[in-house]
């Protein structure tokens, strides 16, 4: 089996800057992939070249097209399915219509994943500017009423510069802050956390974060992985792993 697992701007990994990254993703894969699974993780060599663009929603919106364009590809190279690796699950819901092999965008998987483990979940991400947009997505999938309120949604409080220092493999500033917001969630009746941010959750996969005092914490792109090789066994197997329904594809 092979996924295609797209992350959301340039960034390519013969960069030394993004070498860790890469190095941190494949190792949060391999804590769930089935050992026949063939990861392969892409960029958008076209598209938007820092996460701090993704804030503002005009670059977002142009940056789809470019995941877009990206995620296409993967049909077309022999890939068996394609998992999403951004919270923002850029340009997801047009892929999954315009391709035949199941695609995956780890906010709705992590989501769904979540109402079967518990009744009310919080999601916690790396960057309050991104709280908005993610809200609203969370209304756009139907998952509103099952969030707690009224901040379903809150950020770490790391500065940046220590936050993404922990990609020198020194996890711990990154879950002790994580576990201190989280702890606030779950007096406000969060009984599932999501960590949603593609570089939030691996590390606090990796650095062993599961759960918090019996509340378990689901990373998003271990969700669209997982959900991604059920989707292709689904196909496998003969059944359909979308709706045409009123679409020019039916």
């Amino acid at each position: 089996m092979k996924i295609w697992c797209q992350l959301p701007i340039s960034m390519p990994e013969s960069h030394p800057a993004y070498e860790p990254y890469y190095a941190l993703l494949r190792a949060d894969y391999a804590t769930v992939k089935r050992p026949g699974t063939e990861v392969t993780v892409k960029d958008v060599p076209t598209g938007l070249s820092s996460p701090d663009e993704i804030t503002y929603v005009g670059n977002r919106f142009r940056n789809d097209r470019e995941i877009l364009t990206s995620m296409l590809q993967a049909e077309a190279e022999g890939y068996d399915a394609v998992a999403g690796a951004c919270f923002f699950d850029g340009a997801i819901r047009a892929a999954q219509q315009m391709m035949d092999i199941p695609v995956v965008g780890p906010a709705q998987a992590s989501m769904q994943l979540a109402m079967l483990l518990g009744t009310r979940f919080a999601t916690i991400t790396s960057d309050p500017r991104w709280i908005p947009e993610m809200e609203a997505h969370i209304s756009e999938v139907g998952m509103r009423e099952h969030a707690i309120g009224p901040k379903l949604m809150r950020a770490i409080t790391l500065p940046s510069d220590i936050f993404l220092g922990c990609l020198g493999g020194d996890y711990q500033p990154a879950v002790d802050n994580f576990t201190g917001i989280a702890e606030g969630c779950i007096e406000d009746g969060a009984d599932v956390l999501i960590a949603g941010c593609g570089l939030l959750s691996p590390m606090l996969t990796v650095a062993g974060l599961h759960e918090i005092g019996g509340v378990p914490v689901i990373d998003p792109m271990l969700a669209s992985l997982k959900y991604a090789e059920m989707l292709v066994d689904y196909r496998q197997s003969g059944f359909p792993v979308k709706s045409t329904a009123g679409s020019l594809l039916a």
